[in-house]
């Protein structure tokens, strides 16, 4: 039975999973963003970005985003990156 040991990882604080950037990828910045570019940075139409953040509405309106707003304040841009994740 000592031929059949399991080879499983380490349960170190080492061994986490952490984000890997690659060396020519660039991180999104954080900054104030048009609908359309943010779009653009996703690869969808705008009707479907505006699809997407309709879902955290609620939420968005803490930041004083409405359906109308075309111009996201950093904040409501890195709120967006933490839940649909980064472009």
């Amino acid at each position: 039975m000592d031929k059949f040991l399991s080879h499983t990882a380490p349960q170190h604080s080492s061994s986490r999973m952490m984000p890997v950037e690659l060396q020519d990828e660039v991180a999104p910045k954080i900054k104030a963003y048009y609908k359309y570019e943010l779009a653009e940075m996703y690869s969808v139409c705008t009707k479907t970005f505006s699809a997407w953040i309709h879902m955290y509405f609620e939420e968005l309106q803490q930041f004083g985003y409405t359906k109308h707003t075309k111009l996201l304040r950093p904040e409501i841009v890195r709120f967006l990156f933490e839940r649909l994740g980064e472009p």
